[in-house]
């Protein structure tokens, strides 16, 4: 097995393991995800999505969301993620930004008419979906995986996961990683767009392959190479949003 063969090497070698890159490739050997990791922070980019990034700090549980295309990063932490379940009081933060500028009394109209439309335009929360251990294995890329099913409302979605030790992964990079999907699948249940990929329920797994949403990813290499310094730290010229947009 090819990650067996790696994790010898480096235990022959004396060398510590450093950081951590998961790289992800389609069918046609195109890189679509990359997820760096160096202690509790990770790095995951979309490659297929090349206007953004995420940068994910489990020590201080902050959420940072980076567009490159407009030079712009918005944060979001605990309290943050939760002002975005409470649809009032986000709806209310919408509006009093939007009709800042108005007179009392025509903003006060203005609310009473605004607010249900916007509240029919926010996506509709989901239930947690569903992830179950199935008794079929695979292998890709020489790495050995279970196969495991998720169904989020009427959609199923297929992983085929690996322990993250057998990765060559550290412990607390797979604390990172399984704090990050808790977030992000909290963040799917209140806004409908469920990416999410938590499988702590199951045990402490790492995809080696998915399929979700019409995407398609498969663990092609992994390296533990020490990550650049500057690798999770938000570039300059960069300008900050606030929430709500």
């Amino acid at each position: 097995m090819k990650i067996a063969t790696i994790l010898l090497l480096s235990s022959l070698s004396g060398t510590a393991l450093a950081d951590t890159t998961l790289t992800y490739t389609d069918q046609n050997d195109k890189t679509v995800m990359k997820m760096q990791f160096s202690g509790n922070t990770i790095k995951a980019t979309s490659v297929s999505n090349d206007s953004g990034y995420m940068i994910y700090d489990a020590h201080k549980k902050t959420f940072t969301t980076l567009m490159t295309d407009k030079k712009k990063y918005l944060v979001m932490g605990q309290k943050e993620i939760d002002a975005l379940g409470n649809t009032q009081a986000l709806v209310q933060s919408i509006l009093d930004k939007q009709l800042a500028g108005m007179p009392a009394a025509q903003r006060d109209m203005m609310k009473n008419l605004l607010a249900s439309t916007i509240k029919a335009k926010l996506p509709k929360k989901m239930p947690k979906p569903v992830y179950q251990l199935t008794d079929k294995t695979a292998s890709y890329n020489d790495i050995d995986c279970k196969v495991v099913t998720k169904k989020s409302q009427k959609k199923t979605s297929e992983f085929c996961v690996s322990s993250y030790a057998s990765l060559g992964m550290k412990a607390n990079e797979y604390a990172a990683i399984a704090s990050f999907q808790k977030t992000v699948e909290k963040l799917a249940s209140q806004y409908g767009a469920d990416k999410s990929m938590d499988f702590s329920s199951l045990g402490e797994f790492i995809p080696v392959r998915y399929s979700q949403n019409g995407t398609t990813g498969t663990l092609k290499s992994v390296n533990h190479d020490k990550l650049e310094s500057n690798t999770f730290t938000i570039p300059k010229g960069y300008t900050k949003m606030q929430i709500p947009f």
